[in-house]
């Protein structure tokens, strides 16, 4: 009886440990987007990358709300720069130089009457722990798959700046800190750096290194802004592990679903950006514990991705390998195989995942 108690104490000791360990790595972690000033208007092209930092600010959760499980997702940052970036590989070059995961950039152009913001982003390569967190790995004994994201780079629908906010946002000084939740005041400019402590409907309370606090007005710069935002805040979400924040946005972005407060006639995404947030929602609801049912439907709607196979194959076999599998066992294991079979001439010859993934399901059998 002695050694069962001890045995249970070593087991608690050793989860508890674990779970310190796993809470000092999300801590000591911090997985950052910069967002440089997009081109353009330098007036025009600053406030409104501002602006775009700051409603990302808003989706950086350390922690979901109920929190039944105690998940802590670690440190978000959003790096506001007065540098321009001109194109994809200056993009990656500063998310590597600044150590950010992800690079939000863009310009903004007068188009007719108005004005068009094109918006980018880039996930630059990346080693280590940054590495580990764009990666789901499923192992069967001495075989590892390992699945990344399904692109490093996307062009976001145009953001098309109505005609009120065009006249605020391209005279220079706009975006000040006021003492209350305010859209004009005559307060100090925000300047750089600043931290965003939360988000308040359309006012972000804002700190500086200084110790001076505030309230930011964040307008709607247009229906496209769901895209943008939608799909970076899933992006940061999914690195920081917090699958439940990247299924909500991906599954947004996928369905075309706008802000609150605006029409949805009025929003669209389609597209590359589209496919794979349908793709990603999958797989965070997978990673989360929810079911296969989302990495299925993200295979029917675009059956010739490899990256839709390639989830929907690891999902089944993870189920597979796992002890509560049960009678359902054989049932992943046959589709998985099915997919592999089916889909082989998408991969080369030699490609590592699918060895893997052949090498998992001889284990399995």
């Amino acid at each position: 009886m002695w050694r069962q108690k001890v045995a249970c104490c070593i087991s608690l000791a050793a989860l508890v440990l674990a779970s310190m360990e796993r809470a000092r790595a999300a801590e000591n972690f911090a997985v950052k987007t910069f967002v440089p000033t997009f081109n353009g208007s330098d007036s025009l092209g600053a406030n409104v990358s501002t602006i775009l930092a700051l409603r990302l600010w808003a989706t950086l959760r350390p922690r979901p709300r109920p929190n039944p499980n105690n998940l802590y997702f670690g440190v978000g940052q959003i790096e506001w720069s007065r540098r321009t970036i001109e194109e994809p590989q200056a993009a990656m070059q500063a998310g590597t130089e600044t150590g950010s995961q992800i690079v939000l950039w863009g310009d903004a152009r007068e188009y007719g009457p108005g004005v068009i913001v094109l918006s980018n982003l880039v996930i630059p390569p990346s080693e280590g722990s940054a590495r580990a967190r764009q990666t789901w790995t499923v192992t069967v004994k001495d075989a590892s798959m390992e699945l990344g994201l399904p692109g490093a780079g996307y062009q976001f629908s145009p953001l098309i700046i109505g005609s009120d906010v065009v006249a605020k946002y391209s005279r220079p000084n706009q975006v000040r800190v006021c003492e209350a939740k305010l859209a004009d005041c005559t307060g100090e400019l925000l300047g750089n750096p600043f931290r965003a402590d939360r988000i308040e409907g359309n006012f972000a309370f804002v700190r500086r290194p200084s110790g001076a606090t505030g309230w930011v007005s964040l307008p709607n710069l247009s229906a496209s802004q769901s895209e943008v935002i939608g799909f970076t805040a899933a992006l940061i979400s999914y690195f920081r592990g917090d699958f439940e924040q990247a299924e909500n946005f991906f599954s947004n972005v996928r369905d075309g679903k706008p802000a609150p407060g605006q029409d949805i006639r009025e929003y669209r995404s389609e597209g590359v950006v589209r496919n794979d947030a349908a793709l990603l929602a999958g797989v965070s609801k997978f990673r989360r514990g929810q079911g296969i049912e989302g990495l299925r439907s993200a295979h029917a709607q675009n059956p010739y991705s490899r990256y839709a196979v390639q989830a929907l194959v690891m999902a089944d076999i993870a189920l597979a390998a796992s002890p509560r599998s049960g009678d359902a066992k054989a049932a992943h294991v046959k589709e998985a195989s099915e997919l592999v079979e089916s889909y082989r001439d998408l991969f080369p010859p030699d490609d590592p995942w699918l060895s893997a993934a052949d090498r998992s399901l001889r284990n399995l059998n």
